[in-house]
């Protein structure tokens, strides 16, 4: 049995995933009741022995863990959207209940975008892009079928690139970010923006309200979408020259929104190509999506496969 870990900026998920990539058993935590890196790996280790046990006493074979801003050797630093901002090295952390268990790390949005390789629609493909969408915005790149890395391991960090200098304050420090604007509290900000100019009551207090909101045909909320759509667009466009990809997968709770999100993103994204790749880029939600729960944990479970 593989485990597969997701710690996400609202909360971590944790699961047990058989031989047919089958997720037999899971948990949930919330991430942000948790100061210390150390109290949330004591939790996530109780949870992995505790599902172990109640299905049967079985052998964990690998874990693999998905977090923001970590690197392949487990050590996280000032991931923006949690609250231990220390350097950690989660690895350390875990060893200590699982000694003997072969542990692999890597970014939460690169673990999806194995998980979309392995699990989802992109089988087969060797070059996509995987955008997450949820507390904050992941990109993780399959480019030549092998997850691009970078130097240091934190490659793809496209929810950090200033669209809007000067503009919305980010938890990386920096003003104007992509995931300040396209984000689950970028929606929502964009949504009670829009309320305030047009001295409307305000009747989201987070992103599913808005979603919730389009779907009832509520002027605002396809506007806050419309505006989120065409600043994501943008940056998509953006990006396709940097690595060329055959599709992007949209992952994450944010995405669920589909057509609200996927309509005006896609109509912005075609209007920005260049013309060497209008045509020939596909926008599509996530073939996990259904079950993003699952989906967080399929991806992690997989980070076995890149040793």
């Amino acid at each position: 049995m593989r485990c597969g870990v997701d710690i996400g900026g609202t909360n971590t998920l944790i699961g047990l995933v058989d031989e047919n990539g089958k997720v037999v058993d899971h948990d949930c935590l919330k991430t942000s009741k948790y100061e210390s890196a150390q109290d949330l790996v004591v939790t996530i280790a109780y949870s992995i022995l505790r599902m172990a046990k109640v299905n049967g006493h079985v052998p964990i074979q690998s874990i693999g863990l998905g977090c923001p801003n970590i690197n392949p050797e487990g050590r996280v630093e000032k991931a923006a959207n949690l609250k231990f901002r220390c350097p950690v090295s989660l690895k350390d952390e875990l060893l200590r209940y699982f000694p003997e268990t072969p542990l692999f790390f890597d970014n939460d949005a690169r673990a999806a975008t194995l998980g979309e390789a392995v699990y989802g629609s992109a089988k087969g493909l060797t070059d996509f892009m995987m955008i997450t969408l949820g507390t904050g915005l992941g990109c993780g790149i399959m480019s030549q079928g092998k997850i691009l890395q970078g130097t240091n391991g934190m490659a793809g960090e496209v929810g950090h690139s200033i669209l809007v200098p000067g503009g919305r304050p980010c938890g990386c420090g920096r003003q104007g970010c992509l995931e300040q604007y396209v984000a689950a509290g970028g929606i929502l900000r964009t949504y009670t923006e829009l309320c305030k100019k047009k001295n409307e009551t305000i009747r989201a207090s987070e992103y599913r309200d808005v979603a919730d909101l389009a779907r009832q045909q509520d002027e605002t909320a396809l506007q806050a979408y419309a505006e989120t759509g065409k600043i994501l667009g943008l940056a998509l466009a953006n990006l396709v020259c940097f690595s060329a990809p055959s599709h992007i997968f949209l992952f994450g709770g944010v995405a669920q929104a589909k057509e609200f999100l996927l309509d005006p993103t896609r109509k912005a994204f075609e209007e920005n190509l260049l013309f060497c790749y209008k045509g020939k880029v596909r926008i599509e939600l996530s073939g996990l999506s259904d079950s993003a729960k699952n989906a967080a944990i399929l991806g992690a479970a997989a980070l076995y496969r890149q040793a």
